[in-house]
């Protein structure tokens, strides 16, 4: 049973980390501690192929976008720094693989961002909302 597998062991953690979190966040569970933890090997220490790892920054900046239920959206997030942060992972995920297709929520989180910003000068939001 042993000679069956035929994968690296990064790789095999990846993938099976990675389909564990997505099961978990898309019923709003937490993915911590397993995936950052994972995320972390991806980003520094494993040599995974392009696509694998612009998928960990893909889910990585989702993570930072879902609500409480397990819904991405950036419509609801009045954090800039964390708006700014998932925008920072989803564009990784790009560089790295072009079919990554973060492109609307990328073209989301800069209308929050926008809308942010103009609340922010209006005086509706506090400023510690524009400079966070």
């Amino acid at each position: 049973m042993a000679g069956a597998i035929k994968r690296k062991w990064p790789g095999f953690i990846a993938d099976t980390v990675f389909d564990w979190a997505e099961a978990q966040a898309e019923h709003g569970h937490s993915i911590e501690p397993y995936f950052g933890t994972v995320f972390k090997r991806v980003i520094n220490d494993w040599k995974l192929p392009e696509p694998v790892t612009a998928k960990f920054y893909k889910f990585a900046g989702l993570a930072l976008l879902r609500a409480a239920n397990g819904d991405i959206t950036p419509s609801h997030i009045g954090d800039v720094e964390r708006l700014a942060q998932a925008d920072r992972l989803l564009e990784k995920a790009a560089s790295l693989h072009k079919h990554a297709q973060v492109k609307t929520v990328r073209n989301k989180i800069a209308m929050r961002l926008r809308a942010l910003e103009d609340f922010a000068s209006q005086g509706i939001v506090e400023a510690s909302v524009k400079s966070t």
